[in-house]
């Protein structure tokens, strides 16, 4: 079990709080078990005088039942700090930093007024800290890349729409489609925001045909939001997001199980880098190894094996092994003509 500072102690205790009333208020051992759970190391009389402090700070109330039982009382205005370390600190100014050069444009500004924000509010001695060791990172675009951004006044408008639930107008001008489908005005409901790899996608319901469609983010253009709402569906049931692979896949294709024996050298590659959560990787005798993935079956996941040339072994199922055959031979056979 882990130890944790007071102040975030007391967050947690008023998070498992928060919302409760009367009838769902907690007592101190409730508390005790939902930490324990957690894996926190606490005990009750530690809890108690966070109870105490919280009913300062957070305006607890309590019930007049034994044992007594405490939720946050609605005619209190909550007021209290954020407390955050300098390794959390420098933490979040990485991920804001991360997000300003390797994602899109959109989020450049923003991130430089986030991170202003933070320093601004620290003492000289931490600020000047944070700030030297700015010039300490370095953001590489990887492999993925990051999305020419052409459309950041429209991007703008997209994720208005999404915190608001408000129907947007405008093109979708895809490299897959004719002119004639490009020129036309789509009408889309913003459902989510997927991030992978710093390249920007949306899921949206189509308002003519009410279907679901992923979106690269980037290549939706004249955007202007409309006067209509829409009432968000739960989408956790129909879709499988979790399937997705470099942004790849359908939204309603379920994962399919990828076997790869492959030697030392593509072994380690997967060792150093995981590249979907379903992945792992097993030693299976000298040099051969087998790598397991569960995902989409999509260009991107062919692309990647195919890559790796010699170094692959065996693949399972037969129509991944298929589709990275036809990659080989078509690249040999254009090299031996």
């Amino acid at each position: 079990m882990a130890k944790i500072d007071k102040n975030r102690r007391q967050d947690l205790i008023f998070q498992l709080l928060k919302g409760r009333d009367q009838t769902t208020a907690l007592s101190t051992i409730d508390i005790e078990k939902a930490l324990i759970n957690e894996d926190i190391e606490v005990n009750l009389r530690t809890i108690r005088r966070d109870l105490d402090k919280l009913t300062e700070t957070h305006g607890l109330a309590s019930t007049e039942t034994r044992p007594e039982k405490y939720y946050p009382s609605k005619d209190y205005d909550i007021k209290y700090e954020l407390h955050l370390n300098e390794n959390t600190l420098q933490v979040l100014l990485i991920a804001l930093n991360n997000l300003k050069h390797t994602s899109h444009d959109y989020f450049a500004s923003f991130a430089t007024e986030a991170e202003t924000a933070i320093l601004n509010s620290l003492s000289p001695k931490i600020e000047k800290e944070l700030r030297n060791s700015k010039n300490k990172y370095y953001f590489d675009f990887s492999t993925s890349g990051k999305p020419i951004s052409n459309n950041v006044k429209d991007f703008e408008k997209i994720m208005l729409a999404i915190r608001e639930n408000k129907v947007i107008t405008c093109n979708n001008e895809s490299p897959y489609k004719d002119q004639k489908y490009n020129q036309k005005r789509r009408k889309f409901a913003p459902y989510m925001f997927i991030l992978t790899s710093g390249i920007p996608y949306l899921l949206v319901e189509d308002q003519d045909d009410k279907k679901f469609k992923k979106l690269r983010a980037t290549r939706i253009t004249n955007v202007r939001l409309s006067k209509s709402l829409f009432e968000p569906k739960d989408l956790k049931s129909d879709f499988h997001l979790d399937s997705l692979i470099g942004g790849w896949g359908g939204i309603e294709d379920d994962s399919i199980e990828i076997r790869v024996a492959c030697d030392h050298f593509m072994a380690t590659y997967f060792k150093e880098r995981a590249i979907h959560p379903s992945q792992s990787i097993r030693n299976m005798h000298k040099n051969k190894y087998m790598l397991y993935l569960k995902c989409s079956f999509s260009f991107e996941i062919i692309r990647l094996l195919a890559s790796f040339g010699g170094h692959v072994l065996k693949i399972e199922p037969p129509e991944v092994k298929d589709e990275v055959l036809k990659i080989w031979k078509n690249g040999l056979g254009f090299y031996c003509k």
